[in-house]
């Protein structure tokens, strides 16, 4: 776990601009929203549209006349996106325009060039996997650069890391995440969906690595609030980081499990189509899946939930398990993959955290630390103990 430094009081006076990338975007503007107005900040909002970032700037001025919000154009596929951000003068960049699967470290490259700390809600595998190549280059220029900000693995290892005193060996991490059916589907979600649906992916079961398809391996979830969800396996950044972060881990899995039966049905289906050959690719379907759940989007609830099952030996040799449950209501399980962002977002800007370089979000936040930043929200969570 980082360690917050304390403030002195010229730590406190001094300004920090804020640019968030992929403002206007699904995730980006919830965070956005929370972050408008803290304290001694300046907030530009871009997009890659000029007046769609001049509209929620306007939004959130209305929200907090006090702050100081301004509107950008950005594209980070144009040729002059470095020189654009870089005139911003940014102190801190909260990328959020997925999806990640394919993209490269361009974003993150330009904030070394002009000596800005990076935070990212990666969700793709390879993208936070590999994310330490830029280390060297960011101490170079002493700022921090965080990829995978987000549920996954930002929460989830605040989660390993509350519970892994209970162990004197962890060997199994379960993990999965069930969405509220109501919950809106931005463009870069649904297009992390069926980036990987039916592709091959690594997952280390019993010791062994073994292969998966995406959203194959169907298996019942039951959620106490929400109760029983079929569910499907998915490529996730976890898998990949989880077993170099926990010594004598055997089985990481990552689930996730939709509300509706038949969204669920449909991508093991289309998973299978994918493996035998028919379909390469879904992505370029993206728009008409995004138009059909738009269509019916009132057909599920409003609540969503996260399951992370622990289990291993606690000192005495004896089998352990924790079951960490979260429920998320009135569809505010978006707000949480902004959680880990804005917790490192408001830490760097108050200049709390001293360390440098480029890290997956492993560790980098606590759940205390969470549990205040989702304090005002209708989310929860419990943990039961068993032996």
């Amino acid at each position: 776990m980082v360690l917050r430094i304390p403030l002195s009081d010229d730590r406190l006076t001094a300004t920090k601009t804020i640019v968030v990338v992929g403002a206007t975007g699904h995730f980006g503007g919830r965070l956005c929203r929370r972050l408008v107005g803290e304290r001694n900040t300046e907030l530009v909002v871009s997009s890659r549209s000029q007046s769609s970032a001049q509209s929620l700037a306007a939004e959130l001025q209305s929200l907090d006349p006090s702050a100081t919000v301004h509107a950008a154009q950005l594209d980070q596929a144009a040729p002059y996106f470095e020189k654009a951000l870089k005139d911003l003068q940014p102190d801190i960049v909260i990328h959020t325009a997925g999806p990640y699967q394919g993209q490269d470290y361009r974003v993150a490259k330009a904030c070394i060039d002009c000596s800005s700390h990076y935070i990212d809600l990666a969700d793709g595998r390879s993208f936070v996997q590999g994310f330490g190549s830029l280390h060297d280059r960011a101490l170079q220029r002493d700022v921090l650069l965080v990829s995978g900000a987000s549920t996954l693995p930002g929460l989830s290892s605040a989660v390993i890391e509350q519970f892994a005193d209970r162990f004197a060996a962890l060997h199994e991490i379960e993990i999965s995440i069930a969405p509220a059916h109501q919950t809106p589907r931005g463009t870069g979600t649904i297009a992390a969906v069926l980036s990987y649906c039916g592709k091959p992916f690594e997952v280390l079961c019993d010791g062994n690595w073994i292969t998966m398809h995406g959203w194959q391996n169907m298996r019942g979830q039951r959620y106490p609030t929400l109760g029983w969800r079929l569910s499907g396996a998915c490529d996730v950044p976890d898998l990949g980081l989880l077993p170099g972060y926990v010594d004598e881990l055997k089985t990481v899995t990552f689930h996730a499990a939709l509300e509706a039966k038949w969204e669920q049905l449909a991508l093991w289906t289309m998973g299978w189509l994918t493996r035998v050959g028919l379909v390469r690719n879904w992505t370029r379907l993206v728009p008409a899946f995004r138009w059909l759940s738009n269509r019916l989007i009132g057909l599920g609830s409003d609540t969503g939930g996260m399951r992370i099952r622990l289990a291993g030996i606690d000192g005495e040799g004896l089998n352990k398990s924790v079951t960490w449950l979260l429920t998320a209501r009135d569809n505010h399980g978006p707000e949480i993959p902004c959680s880990p962002a804005l917790i490192l977002a408001r830490s760097l800007a108050a200049e709390q955290l001293a360390i440098r370089g480029a890290f997956p979000c492993l560790g980098l936040i606590s759940l205390s630390e969470f549990d205040t930043e989702v304090a005002e929200l209708a989310i929860d969570w419990t943990a039961d103990e068993s032996s």
